[in-house]
């Protein structure tokens, strides 16, 4: 669908339309002239950071062209089809519209790059958010097990009520999170001493209980996202992580991969992966609303590799399995962590410095950014309002649609 023109500019103005930018607050359209000539002569971006911070090399008017970068950094929203203002709720970057910033959380050890790991859920009984954490709790010590995670009791979600809560047994480096028939799964990446595993937690006592922990006495490389079907079929990823990026599990003695565990029987395969030469480091997981078809991410060797992953792949969901894998985005920023999916089939991407989200054919819509310099790692439905979990923070926004 075409994007609003400068026709706004007469209706409107307090907008500002720059080198192919309409520029509302906090909201900023990118025009196709923007999108299809980058406005300066000579630039370059490492895959580590977002579009704002492209380099400029060399050229002329370096000074309009950073302040383009500025404002497009400063922005709340990135606007590239003019369907993102129908799920944002506005007409137009005229309107006011805000990410709401509602918690942060203490800053970690100055060792740790991050506090907050990907695994985060909403469980409406407890109308609250459980949150993991993800750095190690001595300096030069691998990843142990965690004593604690964070409840985040949102009735008042402007002023959540956010306390350290104490799983029994604790879990050890907890990824990704799905709540499913009043329980939440975890999937635990482990450590040298406690194989990767799924963990099922009850959310009134926090009692823990391994459910999955093996393939055929294998132990699992490093699991980090589960979704779980309303039937009872769980998918989750299985990557290097744990070893080749935070050097806390033993030598890997599988492939990388995609396995679906049907926990009605019991029956367990690996169903997409590094054997068949599509993921390296498979990452989120995420149905759309039927559950026909299963989202799945990949980094590969590491996000600051220029050849690595960064894609998300779409497949159909079957009795048995999965089928007809399709590239359904590539990433421009770090890579897709954490994903999930909304009731019209759009699809949100967790990335370095914001939500990238995606209609249903993979057209990028618009960003959702987060704090400049932050890291959007995962997401939760609430209603609908989107949470959006970062290194350190918590943020929300109102959406025109709901999860599942």
């Amino acid at each position: 669908m075409a994007l609003f023109t400068t026709v706004f500019i007469s209706l409107f103005p307090t907008i500002v339309f720059s080198s192919g930018l309409i520029v509302g607050h906090p909201v900023v359209e990118v025009t196709q002239s923007f999108n299809d000539v980058f406005p300066y002569e000579n630039f370059n971006r490492n895959v580590t950071v977002p579009m704002w911070d492209t380099s400029l090399l060399n050229g002329k008017n370096k000074s309009a062209a950073q302040k383009d970068r500025e404002t497009i950094a400063n922005a709340s929203f990135i606007v590239y089809d003019s369907d993102f203002y129908n799920l944002l709720g506005i007409s137009g970057p005229f309107e006011e519209k805000q990410v709401e910033e509602i918690f942060t959380f203490p800053d970690p050890p100055p060792y740790a790059q991050r506090q907050i790991h990907d695994g985060s859920v909403y469980v409406p009984e407890e109308n609250a958010l459980f949150v993991a954490e993800l750095f190690s709790p001595k300096e030069g010590h691998s990843m142990s097990a965690s004593p604690y995670v964070w409840r985040v009791d949102i009735t008042d979600p402007a002023s959540p009520n956010t306390t350290m809560v104490y799983p029994n047994p604790s879990l050890t480096i907890a990824n990704g999170a799905y709540r499913f028939n009043g329980s939440v799964y975890w999937a635990q990446e482990g450590n040298f001493t406690t194989p990767s595993s799924i963990v099922r937690m009850d959310p009134k006592t926090l009692k823990t209980e391994v459910v999955k922990n093996n393939f055929y006495g294998h132990r699992f490389n490093s699991m980090n996202d589960v979704v779980i079907s309303d039937e009872g079929v769980a998918f989750f990823t299985d990557g290097y992580y744990g070893w080749d990026n935070f050097n806390d599990t033993l030598f890997p003695e599988l492939a990388n991969g995609i396995y679906r565990w049907d926990m009605r029987t019991g029956n367990i395969k690996m169903v997409a992966g590094a054997a068949e030469g599509a993921f390296f480091n498979p990452n989120g997981l995420a149905f759309s609303q039927d559950q026909t078809k299963l989202f799945i991410t990949n980094r590969g060797n590491s996000s600051s590799d220029p050849h690595g992953g960064r894609t998300i792949y779409v497949h159909d969901v079957t009795s048995s399995g999965l089928s007809n894998r399709n590239v359904f985005s590539y990433s421009d920023a770090g890579f897709p962590d954490g994903i999930k999916t909304d009731k019209d089939n759009r699809v949100y991407a967790a990335v370095t410095g914001s939500v990238d989200v995606y209609d249903s054919r993979g057209t990028l819509l618009g960003r959702i950014k987060v704090a400049d310099g932050d890291v959007a790692v995962y997401m939760a439905w609430v209603e609908n309002w989107l949470y959006i979990f970062s290194r350190n923070k918590i943020y929300r926004v109102e959406l025109m649609t709901s999860g599942r």
